[in-house]
C-alpha cells in the first residue's frame, strides 16, 4: 500500500553535512551558528534584528513580555489557531479576547477587531493561518488608532509577502517557527524579528535566564527563561533557509496540482489563493467540505495510507479552554473549522501522488 503523510521534512545531505559539522566542533550552543542563522534571517525578510529561540511558542511568550503585557491585560487574538497562540497569553498572566476571522483569508476580521478594543486591551496577535496573509496593514492601521503593539504570529508564513514586504514584519514584532512540518526547519526552533532595538535586547535577556556578561561573568538582571535554540538546530534550518525560494516554487506547484484536480468538485473549496497568490508560503493544503462527512472522509483515507488532519480545531472548543470561555461562539470561526480538511502536502510529494490522493477523495464523495 501506498503511504502519504500529511507532512514530511525534506532534508538534504547539506543539511546533515551543516549538523554534522556543529557536531564536529566543541561549540555545540551559544555558538556562533545561531549568530549567523539570526543575520540570514534578517537579511531574507528584511528584518533589523533577529533573535533565535527554541520555539515559535517562546517567541510568543517573549513578545508579549517585551511590550509589557501582565495580569489583567487582554490581547485580542483568534481562535482559528494552534493552541500556542493563545496559551502565550495565558502564560504571561494575561486574558485572551478570542475574536473571529474572515472567511477569505481565514484571519482576523477588521470589523470585529474594531469592536473588540477596551481599555484593557495591551496588545493585539495577529495569525497568519496556513502561510496566507491577513490583511495585516489593515488591522495595523486599526492598533495604530488606539496605540496598540502588534505581534505577528508569521510562525506558519515564512517567506511570504504582502505587498511585496515579507510577513512578520508589518508589525511591532514577528515571530516565525520552524517545527518538522513547516517550511523550513530546525527540528525544533522558532526566531523573533523586530526593527526595535530596545526588544531586541529584552528578547536576548528573556532567552537566556536575565543573565548579561559583566566581564567573564554573567549578572542576571532581569527575569528570563532557557529558551535558547542550539547550534545543531540553527544548523538545520540555516541550512534550509538557503533554499527557500526553491521551497516555496516546488510547495506553489504541489497546490496547483491539488487545484487542478480539485476545482471542479462541487463539495470542495479549495484554498481562494490557489490563483491569485502564487506566494502564499503555502505551510499546509487545506480544503473545505461542505456537506460530506469529514470524519469518514478521514477515516477512508487513513485505510488507504493517505494521512490527513483536521486543522485548525478552535481553541476555545478545547477541554481545557471550553469551560473558561462558554459563552464566546465565532459564527466564522466554527463553520469553517468544521469542514477544513488538511491533505497531504510536503515538498517531495509527486503529481501522481496528488493524482491519487484527489481520485480517493473524490470516489468517496462520489458514494
Amino acid at each position: 500500500m501506498r503511504k502519504y503523510p500529511l507532512a514530511k521534512p525534506e532534508v538534504t545531505q547539506e543539511d546533515i553535512d551543516a549538523v554534522t559539522s556543529v557536531l564536529k566542533s566543541s561549540e555545540l550552543s551559544r555558538g556562533p551558528i545561531v549568530k549567523e542563522f539570526e543575520q540570514a534571517i534578517c537579511r531574507a525578510v528584511k528584518s533589523e534584528y533577529a533573535c533565535a529561540v527554541s520555539s515559535g511558542t517562546a517567541g510568543l511568550i517573549m513578545a508579549l513580555q517585551a511590550l509589557g503585557v501582565q495580569a489583567r491585560d487582554e490581547v485580542i487574538t483568534v481562535s482559528f489557531t494552534v493552541p500556542a497562540t493563545v496559551n502565550s497569553i495565558i502564560a504571561v498572566g494575561a486574558t485572551p479576547m478570542m475574536i473571529d476571522i474572515e472567511p477569505q483569508t481565514l484571519g482576523m476580521c477588521p470589523v470585529a477587531l474594531k469592536k473588540s478594543i477596551t481599555h484593557k486591551t495591551k496588545a493585539i496577535i495577529v495569525v497568519h493561518a496556513f502561510g496566507k496573509a491577513t490583511k495585516i496593514a489593515e488591522i495595523i492601521n486599526i492598533a495604530k488608532q488606539h496605540d496598540i503593539p502588534v505581534i505577528e504570529d508569521a510562525c506558519e508564513a515564512i517567506g511570504n509577502r504582502y505587498k511585496d514586504k515579507h510577513l512578520g514584519t508589518f508589525a511591532d514584532i514577528g515571530v516565525f517557527a520552524f517545527y518538522p512540518n513547516k517550511q523550513i526547519t530546525s527540528g525544533e526552533g522558532g526566531m523573533l524579528v523586530t526593527n526595535n532595538k530596545q526588544y531586541d535586547e529584552k528578547f536576548k535577556l528573556l532567552r537566556n535566564h536575565g543573565r548579561t556578561m559583566n566581564g567573564d561573568l554573567y549578572d542576571q538582571i532581569s527575569f528570563g527563561w532557557n529558551f535558547r535554540m542550539s547550534d545543531i538546530n540553527a544548523a538545520l534550518c540555516l541550512s534550509q533557509l538557503k533554499r527557500l525560494s526553491q521551497i516555496i516554487k516546488k510547495r506553489q506547484q504541489i497546490s496547483n496540482w491539488y487545484y487542478e484536480n480539485l476545482e471542479d468538485v462541487d463539495e470542495v473549496i479549495c484554498p481562494q489563493f490557489s490563483k491569485s497568490e502564487p506566494q502564499s508560503a503555502w505551510f499546509v493544503y487545506v480544503i473545505r467540505l461542505l456537506t460530506t462527512d469529514r470524519e469518514a472522509v478521514i477515516t477512508d483515507m487513513q485505510n488507504q495510507g493517505i494521512q490527513c488532519g483536521r486543522y485548525f480545531a478552535p481553541v476555545h472548543l478545547q477541554p481545557f479552554y471550553r469551560d473558561k470561555f462558554p459563552d464566546l461562539k465565532p459564527q466564522v470561526t466554527e463553520e469553517i473549522a468544521s469542514q477544513c480538511l488538511a491533505l497531504p502536502f510536503y515538498n517531495e510529494l509527486t503529481r501522481e501522488g496528488v493524482e491519487f490522493i484527489c481520485d480517493k477523495l473524490k470516489e468517496f464523495i462520489r458514494r
